[in-house]
């Protein structure tokens, strides 16, 4: 089973069971304190599940793995904060401080490994300038929020600026995502035998072309050994 399988696999468990706390709760009646925390921690298991999605896709295409690596400690050690900052009654400001710029810099990381994994060989030089211009805002952002935490900055222009960061870095990703779904798939496709199997894949050229066949039968589940054009 891939990484990215098992991901979504958990994730779809930890709704589940979300859901189910919320359901028996709510007709018990018994939202306590206790049960507010045990809903609140089923439900971060969901989202830091969602933030290990890309990581996992990178390393299925055996894509920067680094950074797939980075992103997923980063997102186990900042879930293990957030189950201390949710389960602590009284939170002393250090441990606060060290759960918000970890969170940051997990988000950072997980936008960049989202972006890694949806890069296309497709890509033209305008999707792949802004996606360089993403990677620059994101940084600009997780540094501006890692420097407000630590620095306790909360003068106007500079949550001014840290917000106007964040609108262009979201409106990058926006558009490159239109970009895309706009250009289509790849017209062109090239025929190759992979391990001795005919196959059609696309890919702007050849190189690209054995590029994807690879990923998809890896995908599968196959290891490649050989391909040969056809």
């Amino acid at each position: 089973m891939n990484v990215r399988r098992l991901l979504l696999r958990a994730i779809v468990g930890a709704l589940c069971l979300t859901a189910g706390v919320a359901i028996v709760m709510l007709l018990a009646g018994t939202l306590d304190d206790t049960s507010a925390r045990i809903l609140l921690t089923s439900t971060e298991v969901s989202f830091f599940g969602l933030l290990g999605v890309p990581a996992g896709m990178l390393l299925e295409r055996n894509r920067l793995s680094w950074l797939a690596r980075a992103s997923a400690a980063l997102t186990a050690v900042s879930f293990a904060l957030t189950l201390a900052v949710t389960w602590r009654h009284d939170t002393p400001s250090a441990l606060w401080r060290t759960w918000g710029v970890v969170g940051t810099l997990t988000l950072a990381a997980a936008q960049a490994a989202t972006v890694e994994a949806r890069r296309r060989d497709s890509d033209s030089r305008a999707i792949r300038a802004l996606v360089s211009l993403s990677m620059v805002t994101g940084a600009a952002l997780t540094t501006l929020g890692v420097i407000g935490i630590l620095g306790s900055v909360d003068g106007g222009g500079y949550i001014r600026t840290i917000g106007a960061t964040g609108v262009l870095d979201v409106l990058l990703l926006a558009i490159v995502a239109v970009l895309r779904r706009g250009s289509g798939p790849v017209g062109q496709t090239h025929r190759m035998r992979v391990d001795g199997q005919l196959v059609e894949a696309p890919g702007r050229d050849f190189a690209a072309a054995v590029a994807n066949a690879i990923r998809e039968a890896e995908r599968q589940g196959a290891p490649v050994r050989r391909v040969e054009r056809a």
